[in-house]
């Protein structure tokens, strides 16, 4: 990809990012893995004029970036890190939070205009952190963070002042730009009631005792249900990693183990000479093989950023690849914390348990499809509200009633994430949501009525039929009246009533 082919929903972020930081110091963007974050955040910082802070949490991130920003900006970015040390002059600098923090005293606070925080959701409230970012309190800070779910988002609102855009996963998919997933739930009665928690994960040392036992069964498990495809697996040892290949090769399976030390079996797979190829997390991160269409994770775990990057090995499109096979073990634990398919789309603990329900009825079941029916059940329950809403008055617009008529179901169901979004509505606000023709009785808080207002002011911008007409529209059964112009809207309802008037 060159530097200035950027994807829509690329240009979309960043343009919401540029615009939102004339009125805020600390917003957030939400980027699902897959989106191109690093493209997202070289583009900004190319860009921008003035130093640039961007802030990894792990090492491996630190160099890939550093690298992926040259490749794009055609710029070194210095490195803060372990023995590398970036300098006073370099314009970019990549970090991870503990280095730079335990050298503050070298950067003036002043130094970065601008600071990019990666994996927000976990590297925003640290005390490290916490410790860079009021070092440098002048700079405007974007956080980005992959996570779906309101609750992670609603701890950063003590920061973050706003969410302002979000690329989730469903849409990369359903845009094209990421492969479909497809779960299947496999019987592996790996009992995780024993294993310890170490740094907020699974012990691997722990896990690696469990499942070991059951190594065979997995390797059949791949036979029977991911025969032609190209799988990655994912373990929690290097032993662990080795044995499941011998389990898999005694099964007769085309399988390599892969490691820090011996990357060749990596390239003889990406060469075709090998249909599997298993690591203990050399792979998470920094690689990756489109032609890839099976993700088996034999490592389970409460991250929910480490279970996207691997279910992300294998979610490139490529050329004849119709699907990703998510194989999910129904491994046992009554441990809510631990990370399931569910988890990649779901915004909610209730969702979570709906969506788990339907991903594990057995038989290979669609994620988005799965996605779609929740939907529906929701979209269901808010139509009963309409259904019972006799208090609305006449001749206004529900809220509920226009973000369904916009298949803009979560904004009907709108829950506020950031401190300010819960507040009420401001006089502004009510006054322009009334002069729109709403029930300002149906807008929930400032956050909710912002998000209509938004929603308004854009269809404004392209002409699509207002609020009024929109309900008009619906009443007489106008097809796709989301789409209709207001000319076109204006023209039908005219005739519409003239009909009737004759």
């Amino acid at each position: 990809m060159s530097r200035f082919d950027l994807r829509p929903y690329q240009q979309e972020f960043l343009s919401a990012v540029r615009r939102d930081f004339r009125e805020h110091d600390h917003i957030l963007g939400v980027a699902a893995t897959g989106a191109g974050k690093t493209i997202l955040a070289s583009d900004l910082m190319r860009g921008w004029n003035g130093n640039c802070l961007f802030l990894a949490d792990a090492q491996e991130l630190v160099r890939q970036n550093a690298d992926k920003y040259f490749g794009y900006a055609g710029e070194f970015a210095g490195i803060e890190m372990a023995d590398s040390k970036a300098l006073l002059g370099d314009r970019v600098v990549v970090a991870t939070t503990q280095s730079i923090c335990r050298r503050l005293d070298k950067w003036p606070r002043d130094y970065f205009g601008l600071v990019i925080v990666d994996e927000a959701h976990r590297n925003t409230l640290g005390a490290m952190a916490a410790q860079v970012l009021l070092h440098f309190e002048s700079a405007k800070v974007l956080g980005v963070t992959a996570t779906p779910f309101r609750s992670d988002r609603r701890q950063l609102g003590s920061f973050y002042e706003k969410i302002s855009v979000e690329i989730g996963l469903a849409r990369l998919i359903k845009e094209g730009w990421l492969s479909r997933i497809v779960i299947k739930s496999v019987p592996l009665p790996v009992d995780l009631s024993q294993v310890r928690t170490t740094a907020g994960d699974y012990n691997e040392g722990d896990l690696g005792d469990v499942i070991m036992p059951h190594l065979r069964q997995a390797a059949r498990l791949i036979a029977e249900h991911a025969t032609g495809r190209r799988t990655v697996a994912f373990l929690p040892l290097i032993a662990t990693s080795q044995a499941f290949v011998k389990a898999c090769r005694e099964e007769g399976l085309r399988a390599v183990h892969v490691d820090g030390n011996d990357r060749e079996g990596l390239r003889a797979y990406e060469r075709g000479e090998y249909d599997l190829v298993s690591n203990a997390s050399l792979l998470t991160t920094g690689w990756d093989h489109p032609q890839t269409d099976c993700v088996f994770i034999l490592r389970p775990t409460k991250s929910l950023s480490l279970f996207q990057q691997m279910v992300g090995r294998g979610t490139r499109i490529a050329e004849g690849k119709e699907n990703l096979l998510l194989l999910d073990p129904l491994f046992l634990s009554d441990d809510h914390s631990l990370i399931r398919p569910a988890r990649l789309i779901a915004r909610s603990e209730e969702e979570t348990t709906e969506l788990s329900e339907r991903l594990s009825g057995g038989g290979e079941v669609d994620l988005l499809e799965a996605e779609e029916e929740v939907e529906e059940v929701r979209q269901s329950r808010l139509e009963e509200r309409l259904v019972k809403a006799a208090r609305r008055k006449a001749r206004t617009i529900d809220a509920i009633e226009f973000c369904l008529s916009l298949k803009a179901v979560e904004l009907a169901d709108y829950e506020p994430e950031l401190p300010w979004e819960g507040k009420p509505p401001s006089d502004r606000q009510l006054i322009t949501l009334a002069k729109a023709g709403f029930d300002t009785d149906c807008v929930s808080c400032r956050g909710h009525a912002s998000k209509i207002l938004d929603l308004l002011f854009m269809r404004r911008e392209h002409g699509l039929a207002t609020p009024k007409q929109l309900s008009w529209l619906r009443k007489f059964h106008y097809p796709e009246p989301e789409l209709a112009t207001f000319e076109e809207a204006q023209l039908f309802l005219d005739e519409h009533f003239n009909r009737k008037a004759m």
